[in-house]
């Protein structure tokens, strides 16, 4: 668990044998670290979680998915406010199985689309009911693939949510591709579609997953730590169009080098 921005350095830094197994972990760790200096871990930790580093954000994972499922297609500032009220309304999932998907819908209305989110929470609540004994703890095996598929087969839970559920409900090591992360890490690997990223395309999400996977040590404090840097990264600097005069990992970012060249050519051209 981390409960400091300390740690989150730290477990970076004890990663240092690491650095040398390729030229993409040594980059991405490398960048790792830089924006540690820059962002706060422990400031940018929304979701509730077993292992928040915030004791009073610590609560069982099931608050986790229901939080993943309200932050769909919101702002985080909504989002926060209808966690606050479902978890003020529902201390259980016995409660949110005792309640109805209207009253449930004004609980959560704040997030927007209340009432698909509030059908989608009571039918996920009635299936941990029926197949995992209201637990969703029950759900997690020893296996990251297991328990994702075992998520993936719940309602309301996409390849991203599953996703998230592993590597902050469960702490399985499993990284996030969010929107930011696409972005961000695509233009970093300097990919053939950085300069016009597809959040779409699965084939191109599934390349960064594995790519940054592939570039960490398997451990989930690294994934946690790597997936908040990139998409603080990507929310503040590296933006649909890129601040890249404000950017401090140019000399990290392929993409960066690349888009140096194309300019250089165009000057020497004129």
């Amino acid at each position: 668990m981390i409960d400091s921005d300390e740690d989150v350095k730290n477990i970076i830094e004890k990663e240092r044998d690491f650095f040398n197994k390729s030229k993409d972990a040594k980059k991405i760790l490398t960048i790792i670290l830089r924006l540690c200096e820059k962002y706060s871990f422990v400031k940018n930790q929304t979701y509730p979680r077993p292992s928040h580093p915030l004791e009073e954000k610590r609560k069982d994972p099931y608050y986790t998915l229901i939080a993943i499922i309200l932050s769909l297609r919101t702002t985080l500032e909504n989002e926060t406010k209808a966690v606050q009220n479902f978890m003020n309304r529902y201390k259980s999932i016995e409660d949110v199985l005792n309640s109805n998907e209207s009253e449930l819908a004004k609980i959560i209305k704040v997030a927007g689309m209340p009432q698909k989110k509030a059908n989608t929470i009571i039918k996920l609540s009635q299936y941990i009911q029926q197949y995992y004994n209201g637990d969703i703890w029950n759900a997690k095996t020893g296996s990251v693939q297991e328990t994702r598929e075992r998520l993936l087969n719940m309602p309301g839970v996409g390849e991203k949510s599953a996703d998230c559920m592993l590597e902050l409900g469960f702490d399985m090591p499993s990284m996030v591709v969010d929107i930011n992360v696409f972005r961000t890490a695509s233009r970093i690997f300097g990919e053939k579609w950085a300069n016009n990223p597809d959040f779409s395309n699965k084939k191109q999400i599934k390349s960064i997953k594995d790519r940054l996977e592939n570039s960490l040590p398997r451990d989930y404090l690294t994934y946690q730590i790597a997936h908040t840097m990139i998409l603080l990264q990507g929310k503040h600097i590296c933006k649909s169009n890129c601040k890249c005069e404000n950017c401090f990992i140019t000399d990290c970012c392929d993409f960066y080098r690349e888009k140096n060249k194309e300019e250089e050519q165009e000057e020497l051209e004129l």
